[in-house]
């Protein structure tokens, strides 16, 4: 088994300001990586050049501290565990399985925590696809927000694809996309909203085993949400 920990700090200094920029292409099963970021303008991977990292039985975890985090990473292979961990504001998180279609991402587990740092404007971008060209099979995606300004653009394609999102705060905009092959205990999407200004677009698809569990609170909701069966 391969084990990377990787810890960067930074500081904010009165004359400049220091960011960690990771970079990352790793081909190979039994990838266990710990990532850890503290200080201003985390990157990890952009969307130009994102991180890469292939093979089965993986398991990934990124921990980002501080304000403007950028996350952008290619992940291809069953069997992956993903935690992603984000304290800050302006966050930028990208996230995909399957990108090139080479490899399946079966029995995949992704859990994302956002949470703000105190300060107003926290302006969260989520970006999650899972089974991009070949479809996932018993995978689930978790994402936890909390704070203002989010949005969540979360795509899951593949049979047996639970997916849970929970936002707590205002201004929130997201959309969920799941579907592939229902029955039995197919499709799944479960919703928390609470906050004011929301948008919401739900997407599910069959054949049966369709289901979706919302609740929302707050002002102003504009929530489209299509099943089939």
């Amino acid at each position: 088994m391969k084990k990377l920990i990787i810890t960067l700090l930074t500081f904010l200094f009165s004359t400049s300001v220091w960011a960690n920029d990771i970079y990352i292409t790793q081909s190979g099963a039994s990838l266990n990586l710990d990532v850890v970021q503290d200080g201003t303008n985390n990157v990890f991977g952009t969307s130009g050049a994102r991180a890469s990292l292939i093979g089965a039985t993986m398991a990934f975890s990124v921990t980002q501290t501080g304000n403007s985090n950028i996350l952008a990473a290619d992940v291809e292979g069953a069997s992956a565990s993903v935690d992603i961990d984000v304290t800050g504001t302006s966050n930028n998180i990208v996230l995909n399985c399957d990108a090139t279609g080479n490899y399946n991402c079966d029995n995949w587990n992704v859990d994302i925590d956002v949470t703000d740092s105190g300060s107003t404007g926290d302006s969260n971008d989520i970006d999650i696809d899972v089974g991009t060209i070949r479809n996932s099979a018993d995978s689930d995606v978790t994402l936890q927000i909390t704070g203002d300004t989010n949005t969540a653009n979360i795509d899951v394609d593949g049979a047996s694809a639970p997916t849970s999102l929970t936002i707590v705060g205002s201004t929130n905009t997201f959309n969920i996309d799941v579907d592939g092959d229902g029955d039995s205990a197919g499709h799944s999407v479960t919703m928390h909203h609470t906050g004011s200004s929301g948008n919401f677009d739900v997407v599910v698809s069959g054949t049966n085993d369709a289901n979706t569990n919302i609740i929302t609170s707050g002002a102003s909701h504009d929530v489209d949400i299509s099943q089939t069966d």
